[in-house]
């Protein structure tokens, strides 16, 4: 059942919201028409608000300045008139790597840096070759030239696959976002997410097992993201990104109305999934394996990235030996730098860890790493030449999207003008309001009152279908104190009830369980 009202009270536009026509930088270097948030939490609202402000330092976009800078060579190799894009990497570095990237770009769709998004993606796609065996190159200077740091020549520069897949997964996020159907139909993007989900496949997979396989460390093409520890040839992190874009290509292309290919690719990531859960990470005991060596032997314990992507990238099947790795994982990390030997040193690391908790509604532990990384950002980093923690790019775009996707459970489908929210309030947040959501052609306020209570306001031009979600088995949904049955259905392993509801633009409206 839907609703439908129209409340023409409420059709005054709130002045600021103008989605896909926003300048995202101010002189000053504020973010215009951005996000913000109140809270009843001031960690939460200063730490948001600041992340919120924090991204505009990073933009490049029609600046002049240094290429090939890094520590090593602090004067670069010359200057040039910087593309549409923002820093994504080593501060001390004048680049955006592809790693950093696909971890920043959907917190930087949120703060309006639209042009950025799709410049820097297409970079990374016209850069994969065949004479390159379809790799992507590692590291790009502002004007979209190779950053020499990481390239040294056509048979020599980074490689690290996840990265590879990443892109392709990211792609289908920022089409979710912006509704963009240049993420879906331009023919550079298009032949590259092709090329990365068959060839790219097909090259790097010698033992005929599906999986995408590295060679050794990074000159030679890494399987991991983890380079601090060993280099086996298959890993958690790149089988788990491999899921991810099969995924993502699958939906890309029932997007483009290709219905029956988009079946197959449906089947090749339920497949892979299975082969991982069934075969792939079994081991003698009820954990699971995060890589496979060059001697075939598969490899236990804790491997950091190669450990953690595996549920961030929902490869793992919800339940109980899932839920005991997440255990583990928190174990491992500790209380954060230096409070466990195999915790990370980096605190970019932790950028990805409240995004794995919040998957499975693990709120107060996505909570708890987010308050670390806000309390540790005015630290140094572990890099001198680096500067602060909180000047490692992705540390502010990360917080902006860990709020908005992960605890206000907000997830769009710009090009069809449908919204989700679920909330995922930890327990010392008991009400929480973002304002201007922009994606596509739209813009909406989002509150949450604590698990049970949900406003939205829907700022756009257009209506809106919401599709407003609570964790937990009710029969009814009340919608403007109007009744409505609900459904179910399951998320990550929890029941979620849902309604369906359509918004005119300028209506607000309240839907809370009871």
């Amino acid at each position: 059942m839907k609703i439908l009202l129209i409340n023409l009270l409420a059709l005054v536009m709130v002045s600021g919201c103008r989605p896909q026509q926003r300048d995202a930088v101010q002189d000053k270097g504020h973010v215009k028409n951005a996000p913000s948030l109140q809270s009843d939490n001031a960690i939460l609202q200063d730490g948001f608000n600041w992340a919120v402000e924090k991204t505009a330092q990073f933009v490049m976009t029609g600046k002049t300045g240094l290429v090939n800078k890094d520590e090593r060579n602090p004067k670069g190799t010359g200057t040039a008139i910087y593309m549409p894009s923002y820093w994504a990497g080593y501060y001390d570095r004048t680049a955006f790597y592809g790693r950093d990237f696909v971890h920043q770009a959907t917190g930087a769709q949120m703060v309006g840096l639209t042009k950025e998004n799709y410049t820097m993606l297409h970079t990374f796609a016209s850069n994969a070759t065949e004479g390159r065996d379809w790799w992507t190159l590692w590291a790009f200077n502002f004007d979209g030239t190779p950053h020499q740091i990481d390239y040294r020549g056509e048979d020599k520069f980074v490689k690290e696959l996840p990265a590879q897949f990443e892109l392709v997964e990211k792609a289908w996020d920022l089409y979710r976002w912006s509704g963009d159907e240049r993420y879906i139909n331009d023919p550079v993007l298009w032949n590259f997410y092709t090329r990365t989900l068959r060839d790219f496949i097909s090259l790097h997979d010698t033992n005929n097992n599906g999986v995408a396989e590295g060679k050794g460390g990074i000159w030679v093409g890494s399987c991991t993201y983890n380079e601090r520890g060993e280099y086996p040839i298959e890993a958690g992190d790149g089988i788990a990104c491999q899921y991810q874009a099969t995924l993502a290509y699958a939906h890309m292309l029932m997007a483009r109305g290709e219905k029956q290919n988009a079946q197959q690719w449906y089947n090749k990531a339920g497949a892979l999934k299975d082969y991982f859960n069934k075969d792939w990470s079994v081991t003698d005991d009820a954990s699971y394996a995060r890589g496979i060596n060059k001697q075939g032997v598969k490899l236990n314990g804790f491997g950091k990235e190669n450990s953690w992507f595996m549920p961030l990238k929902l490869i793992t099947e919800p339940g109980k030996r899932n839920d005991d790795y997440l255990r583990f994982i928190s174990e491992n990390l500790g209380d954060g730098i230096g409070t466990t030997p195999t915790a990370p040193k980096n605190i970019e690391a932790y950028t990805y860890i409240p995004d794995m908790y919040f998957h499975y509604n693990w709120s107060d532990e996505a909570w708890k790493w987010m308050k670390y990384i806000l309390s540790v950002k005015d630290l140094p980093h572990e890099r001198p030449s680096q500067g602060s923690n909180g000047d490692y790019p992705e540390i502010s775009y990360t917080i902006v999207s860990q709020v908005i996707e992960g605890m206000m459970g907000i997830s769009p489908a710009a090009a069809k003008g449908g919204l989700m929210t679920l909330a995922r309030l930890p327990q010392d947040v008991n009400t929480v309001r973002v304002n201007t959501v922009s994606f596509g052609k739209y813009c909406v306020d989002v509150q949450h009152n604590g698990h049970q209570k949900t406003v939205l306001s829907n700022k756009s031009k257009q209506p809106l279908k919401w599709e407003v979600c609570f964790y937990g088995t009710y029969d009814t949904i009340f919608v403007n104190g109007e009744k409505i049955p609900a459904e179910h259905k399951n998320n990550n392993g929890s029941i979620i009830s849902f309604a369906k509801v359509d918004l005119e633009p300028g209506v607000t409206m309240t839907a809370e369980v009871q």
